[in-house]
């Protein structure tokens, strides 16, 4: 893997949404991505981790038509990206060096209109007019968790909130 910001992403990566938009959060998802991490093998066996940098990147966003057979077109937005994980860690030996791995660990979301209504929007955008282009991702990481479950493999849990904002 290259260096962790060498990516450009599609989306925008920020925490937490901002407070003074006018409008709720309509258009959101939240997914949990876990991943076990293996050490590489030419690295030393990990004691601990010193520390973690991350970044996001939305490869890919798609308008999805979706058609319930109703005569009513709705629609949903699927994103797809990668999480470049760095982790910095102190080797298992006497001198405790520190060593850092890399990690790409792939996601993909759909996001549709919230609150879900099974009887209604059935979480699908329900707007005629709506149009992807008219509309900025936007990703936040709001929680992570490394577990060691060996002193080769790490347990990643991470939590991404993608929502949709109006462009200005």
């Amino acid at each position: 893997m290259d260096c962790l910001n060498d990516a450009v992403s599609l989306a925008v990566v920020k925490c937490p949404p901002d407070p003074s938009l006018d409008t709720d959060l309509l258009y959101f998802t939240e997914i949990i991505v876990c991943d076990e991490l293996e050490i590489p093998p030419q690295k030393p066996d990990k004691e601990e981790i010193t520390n973690v940098i991350m970044n996001i990147v939305v490869t890919d966003i798609e308008q999805i038509t979706v058609d319930l057979g109703d005569g009513v077109i709705r629609y949903k937005v699927a994103v797809s990206g990668t999480i470049k994980l760095g982790i910095e860690y102190s080797a298992l030996v006497p001198d405790q060096q520190v060593h850092f791995a890399h990690f790409e660990i792939p996601f993909q979301a759909v996001i549709g209109e919230r609150p879900c209504d099974p009887l209604t929007n059935r979480g699908l955008i329900d707007d005629p007019a709506f149009d992807i282009a008219n509309y900025q991702v936007n990703v936040c990481l709001e929680h992570d968790q490394y577990h060691q479950l060996n002193h080769r493999t790490i347990k990643a849990i991470l939590v991404l909130l993608l929502w949709l904002e109006p462009t200005p």
